[in-house]
């Protein structure tokens, strides 16, 4: 799901909703199963979005705090993003080719600290859609 080309820079220009709402356990990318519902809010805001324009993309971001290796956050960040856009493509059934995914590792954290804190194990989704449009309809 991920695209190339999706930069830092690109995912500054828009802006994002943090899904303080899903608590990640230290060194998890499994979204417990009480915590799924969770995401119906977003899905129906990003269902509505999709019912308007069908071509309309999401980047869902992961995240993680600064424990641990870098090369190995930046993996869980990975598979954080992977978890909540498999969720919303199984359970609320947006589209995958509607999500690129990006992990960020401890690059962007929330709570500037190098102690384990919940609230930089996140995930954040962005509508990316007016950066990527005019690349893709010059493809």
């Amino acid at each position: 799901m991920t695209r190339s080309g999706v930069s830092a820079r690109i995912r500054d220009k828009v802006r994002r909703i943090d899904l303080d709402i899903i608590n990640f356990e230290f060194g998890s990318a499994q979204i417990p199963e009480s915590e799924i519902g969770k995401l119906e809010g977003v899905a129906e805001a990003m269902q509505r979005l999709l019912k308007e324009n069908p071509g309309e993309t999401f980047l869902i971001e992961g995240h993680t705090d600064a424990v641990g290796a870098e090369v190995a956050n930046l993996a869980l960040s990975d598979q954080r993003a992977e978890a909540v856009a498999t969720a919303l493509t199984n359970v609320f059934d947006i589209a995958p080719e509607n999500m690129e995914t990006q992990g960020y590792g401890e690059q962007y954290l929330k709570v500037e600290t190098q102690d384990p804190e919940r609230e930089n194990r996140r995930v954040a989704i962005r509508r990316i859609t007016p950066l990527i449009a005019p690349v893709a309809s010059s493809e």
